[in-house]
């Protein structure tokens, strides 16, 4: 089975929801892979993967192993580790530089064939849609509307951390929905994909031309 959950981010810790989600299909027997937003930032890599192991421990989630691809990571090691991966994380951060990472590993098609949980945080969340549309924020690192071939998860656009006070980035999301639904994920809200089933938690808007 497949399930793959994008998130926008979470502002403490884990929702109930989200972690009932998990339990449905992980049952602390397997590992854990996190895989960076920027290979480079070995530090921020260690910092993340250590706080998102933290909050899943203090909700009664544990891992055999646990396991981080950055640049540390060779690439065979990095397809090895996702092969034989309970879940996959998907790091928030730098959205660009994290699909350029992930296509330079050679990292899709290990990523699209594996069966379990694959966990999307905001950039994660964006990068796991098969083709991404991706809305111009300069403050995010995106300076301008990008359209790219993602991971190829699910067939789903995101926009994380929705603000709807922030009138300038609105206009640039409805400009990005012009080539595809974007889901707007306010932070605690997530969807899951179950196979085919798509599931809505939590507060969302859905902007469509």
């Amino acid at each position: 089975m497949k399930v793959s959950i994008l998130t926008s981010g979470f502002s403490g810790e884990f929702p109930q929801s989200f972690i009932k989600c998990i339990k449905d299909y992980y049952y602390n027997d397997g590992s854990f892979v996190f895989v960076a937003s920027d290979f480079e930032n070995t530090y921020k890599s260690d910092k993340y993967s250590n706080a998102i192991i933290s909050n899943f421990n203090n909700k009664n989630i544990f891992f055999n192993d646990v396991y981080v691809i950055d640049s540390r990571t060779s690439k065979e090691e990095a397809l090895n580790l996702i092969k034989n991966s309970a879940i996959v994380f998907l790091s928030g951060g730098n959205t660009l530089k994290q699909i350029n990472s992930i296509k330079d590993y050679e990292l899709i098609p290990a990523l699209q064939e594996r069966e379990g949980i694959t966990i999307g945080m905001s950039a994660g969340s964006i990068n796991m849609a098969k083709n991404v549309v991706l809305a111009k924020d300069l403050e995010d690192n995106i300076p301008e509307l990008s359209v790219y071939e993602g991971i190829g998860l699910v067939d789903i656009n995101i926009e994380p951390h929705l603000d709807l006070s922030n009138e300038n980035h609105l206009k640039e999301i409805h400009e990005a929905s012009q080539h595809s639904t974007i889901y707007g994920l306010f932070d605690e809200s997530f969807i899951a994909v179950i196979d085919a089933d798509i599931r809505i938690y939590g507060d969302h808007h859905i902007f469509k031309s």
